[in-house]
């Protein structure tokens, strides 16, 4: 995808985040599900968006700080009520430090996948690794490709079809860079709305390998928040990784 940077997705989706991604029971399992590694705090969320997750967590007592490399998903945040109990940073993840140890880091929605090069993960991991507190976990929620979906590395699906509404959603993917660009297509009576994003995708025993060369160990895998037995091939899985 041309033209694309680390900002695009967020910069073009902000404004409209929160209602694509509006599921309240599934923000009140992924805030249940982390709470049981907080440990004594603080927690770190890289890409923390529009603290979707952030803010709920802080709300539950839960020290947390968060950075995004979107001013505007994090302009969103900071309108939101309780935003002032989220120490929030714009930046890149892989520069940005607080200056302190964490208890918990964690990454939801394919954020990990964000990181458009190898090198890039490997350095967040590095990264996780030392800003970990000892004991510390870090969990990263990843989304694997399904292959059924591509004719010729390519795809193009309707999400959503109605008298007012269309939802178009055009990919193509590059096999040995393992990354996958996504057009996001809305069209309604008012006009074209475009929502890019691009990832770099990787199989669960990639993410170990590249975690075991940080120093962090598997502790745990599901296939979802409320800890549903992971299968290897699953297309979702929740990991937990310690440093011991």
């Amino acid at each position: 995808m041309q033209n694309y940077s680390a900002e695009s997705y967020g910069n073009a989706i902000a404004a409209v985040f929160d209602i694509v991604n509006d599921d309240p029971k599934e923000v009140a399992g992924i805030v249940d599900f982390l709470r049981g590694y907080v440990g004594d705090g603080p927690v770190l969320e890289p890409g923390i968006g529009t603290g979707r997750v952030g803010i709920p967590l802080a709300e539950s007592g839960v020290d947390v700080y968060g950075v995004d490399i979107s001013k505007e998903m994090v302009e969103q945040l900071r309108t939101k009520p309780g935003a002032d109990k989220v120490t929030v940073e714009v930046g890149d993840m892989n520069d940005v430090d607080f200056g302190r140890q964490f208890s918990l880091v964690y990454l939801a929605q394919g954020t990990f996948g964000s990181l458009l090069y190898a090198d890039a993960q490997r350095q967040f991991l590095q990264s996780a690794r030392k800003q970990l507190a000892p004991g510390g976990r870090l969990v990263i929620e990843s989304m694997e490709v399904d292959d059924t979906r591509f004719s010729h590395d390519q795809y193009v699906t309707t999400s959503l079809l109605d008298v007012t509404h269309v939802v178009l959603s055009a990919a193509i993917r590059e096999p040995e860079a393992q990354l996958l660009s996504i057009q996001n297509v809305l069209l309604t009576p008012h006009g074209i709305q475009l929502y890019p994003v691009k990832f770099r995708y990787y199989t669960a025993t990639e993410l170990d390998e590249m975690a075991g060369e940080a120093g962090l160990r598997l502790q745990e895998r599901y296939s979802d928040w409320e800890k549903s037995d992971y299968t290897p091939g699953d297309l979702r899985h929740i990991s937990v990784y310690g440093t011991n």
